[in-house]
């Protein structure tokens, strides 16, 4: 089991939902993160300027032995699935805010009661084109929705996630690359006193295993997912930039981040698509 989804497994007999302490914090994002919104554009200060790669054509991945600087991003959020029973009275939607915050005595104008808003507005975004997008507060709630998309009754079902626990700017080498399919759920853990993650599902992309190595000789598998069609991105968007092409050219792609969960089908009896 992927760690990030055995880490939000139940809350234990002596576990609240709510854990109060001095050194909880706010996180609503990173530079990184801007980078990734398809619609979305950002200052050019806002770029990391360190060398890393964020966005790659999908050459890349035909070339072993190319070497790339990545940081594989990880957000350390301990909350923890509500039982089912609980998770089907939970609401996420922004009209029952106050009910939330009534059940969890969580005071309205506090950090958590921020995060619980975010939460929200992230689970009732609308999905870019050809994205289907569901937010699961239970472990049944998202293999539900994972498993319809997929088609869980015709395919074998795989759930993983990017092995990288050193989440640094490092230099890796490409080793292995495998073709996992057109068909794949990316599940991202949102900062919230329960956990709470947006899985989505996006058109027109291709998801691959890729196998890496640092200089140290420690092997990292990570994913990486390919964007067929970019037409409909916004023309100031980073990648752009960055790779010198303009919406609706070549596939572009990116690493999976560490803390997100990869469900995908396999064809029947075969290894790959």
């Amino acid at each position: 089991m992927p760690k990030p989804l055995k880490d939000s497994l139940h809350l234990g007999p002596n576990e609240r939902v709510v854990k109060l302490n001095s050194n909880y914090k706010q996180d609503f994002g990173t530079h990184e993160a801007l980078l990734y919104v398809w619609g979305g554009q950002v200052n050019k200060t806002q770029i990391p300027q360190d060398g890393r790669v964020i966005y790659f054509k999908d050459d890349i991945l035909s070339k072993v032995g190319v070497k790339m600087k990545l940081h594989f991003k990880k957000i350390n959020i301990e909350a923890k699935f509500l039982p089912l029973h609980v998770a089907k009275i939970m609401p996420t939607t922004s009209d029952k805010f106050q009910v939330i915050l009534n059940l969890l005595y969580v005071n309205p104008k506090s950090i958590l009661a921020q995060d619980i808003e975010l939460m929200m507005k992230k689970c009732e975004e609308k999905g870019v084109k050809g994205e289907i997008r569901n937010c699961a507060n239970s472990l049944e709630g998202m293999v539900d929705y994972v498993t319809s998309l997929l088609n869980f009754e015709k395919n074998k079902l795989v759930v993983a996630s990017t092995e990288e626990d050193y989440c640094i700017l490092l230099e890796y080498t490409i080793q292995k690359v495998q073709l996992l399919g057109s068909h794949s759920v990316v599940c991202h853990k949102i900062r919230n006193p329960f956990a709470v993650f947006l899985c989505h599902s996006i058109k027109n992309t291709n998801l691959y295993n890729v196998s890496l190595v640092r200089d140290n000789g420690k092997q990292t598998a990570a994913f990486a997912i390919c964007h067929k069609d970019t037409s409909f991105w916004n023309p100031r968007h980073y990648a752009f930039e960055f790779l010198n092409t303009k919406p609706g050219g070549k596939p572009i792609c990116h690493f999976v981040c560490a803390e997100a969960i990869v469900w995908y089908r396999l064809p029947k009896n075969k290894g790959n698509e």
